[in-house]
């Protein structure tokens, strides 16, 4: 249900979008037009979030760069902390441009429009890459935990055959 809410916030972004090619100019300047910049702005947040949180799971923001305690963000694949600066503060940038593409003014500029969309394309493959490595970390973190189950079993089962005559 919280995955599609993330969904259902674009709606009213699309929805009004669309709206500003049949209402009167005053009308989407003072009522349609803040509406339509709201809509937007709670759709890139919520979108953001939902990449660091969920799809990444960055959550810890103070845990990244501090590899003190062992979590699972503390076995990052790519390392480099810039890399993970780089990628969240692009992430919350391109994810605010898509509504752009859908502005009334950029429909004739093809450039604008051309190289927006390949922004786009740029964050989702760069959001791939840390999809994975949070499922990689996710199954590394689940093999660890069955693998020292594993052991201490078998120490046991080694410890019982351990007889005095």
């Amino acid at each position: 249900m919280v995955s599609a809410l993330k969904y259902s916030t674009a709606v009213p972004v699309i929805f009004l979008s669309a709206l500003k090619y049949h209402v009167f100019p005053d009308n989407w300047i003072n009522f349609y037009r803040p509406l339509w910049l709201l809509s937007s702005f709670l759709n890139s947040l919520y979108s953001f979030y939902w990449d660091i949180t969920r799809d990444w799971d960055l959550s810890g923001f103070t845990r990244i760069f501090k590899f003190t305690k062992p979590h699972l963000v503390s076995q990052l694949i790519y390392g480099q902390n810039w890399v993970y600066l780089w990628v969240i503060g692009s992430n919350l940038i391109l994810r605010c441009t898509w509504t752009y593409k859908l502005s009334a003014h950029l429909r004739h500029n093809y450039l604008t429009v051309f190289a927006i969309t390949a922004l786009e394309i740029f964050r989702r493959f760069q959001w791939a890459f840390f999809r994975v490595e949070n499922e990689w970390n996710k199954m590394n973190s689940k093999q660890n935990v069955q693998m020292q189950d594993i052991s201490g079993e078998e120490e046991k089962l080694l410890n019982l055959n351990n007889h005095n005559v």
